[in-house]
């Protein structure tokens, strides 16, 4: 058995004022830098084997602390990246709304087909978040790795184990700092056995 534990980043500004964030690279808010502490004090588990992260620095910064109680080392991974939002990066959700609601609201309810100029194609973003911790789990085999990505990332990989459709990925909740697992056997077969916990957060107070 290996098992995957994949952790979503800590707050940041963007998310705290509602802006597309993508793979812009946009570090961890005071609060985030927080839920990025209680993780790592925190989190109920006492070693892996592998820690990977998404190369962003919101990434980076929430895998510190973990990383260090545990005494390994992160390696950045550019195929964890968000989805990339093309013409909508950096921009706020109000925003978009304000100026083209029906595309916003398709987005939200049929991702998959939505039309944002110069932005990544759901399929591919599944196909990439998804073929790489795979391969991850592959390459790790009998092992536990943790890893840190991102929302749209960690739903969409949900989305490929439980076999929904990527409309159905905004049904699914991911808080800061969630932690999600996967069970994989060894003839590939997944089990999600964990997901959107943050009871880390719980265990003292984020300032």
């Amino acid at each position: 058995m290996t098992e995957i534990i994949i952790i979503r980043h800590g707050e940041t500004e963007w998310n705290k004022t509602g802006r597309f964030q993508g793979q812009s690279d946009v570090p961890l808010s005071p609060e985030g830098h927080a839920q990025a502490a209680l993780l790592g004090q925190h989190l109920d588990v006492d070693h892996a084997d592998a820690f990977y992260a998404s190369d962003l620095i919101r990434t980076m910064e929430t895998a510190a602390p973990l990383a260090a109680r545990l005494g390994l080392t992160v390696v950045p991974d550019s195929a964890l990246r968000e989805l990339h939002f093309g013409a909508w990066e950096g921009r706020f959700f109000s925003e978009i709304n304000t100026e083209d609601p029906e595309t916003l609201k398709h987005f939200y309810r049929d991702p998959e087909h939505a039309n944002i100029p110069d932005s990544e194609d759901f399929s591919v973003f599944q196909k990439r978040i998804a073929g790489r911790v795979r391969t991850i789990a592959a390459e790790h085999r009998g092992e536990r790795v943790i890893i840190v990505s991102h929302g749209a990332a960690i739903r969409i990989l949900i989305a490929d184990i439980l076999a929904m459709p990527i409309r159905s990925i905004w049904h699914v909740s991911q808080l800061n700092t969630a932690v999600n697992c996967i069970r994989f056997e060894d003839d590939g077969f997944a089990v999600l056995t964990r997901m959107n916990d943050v009871a880390h957060l719980r265990a003292g107070t984020v300032q």
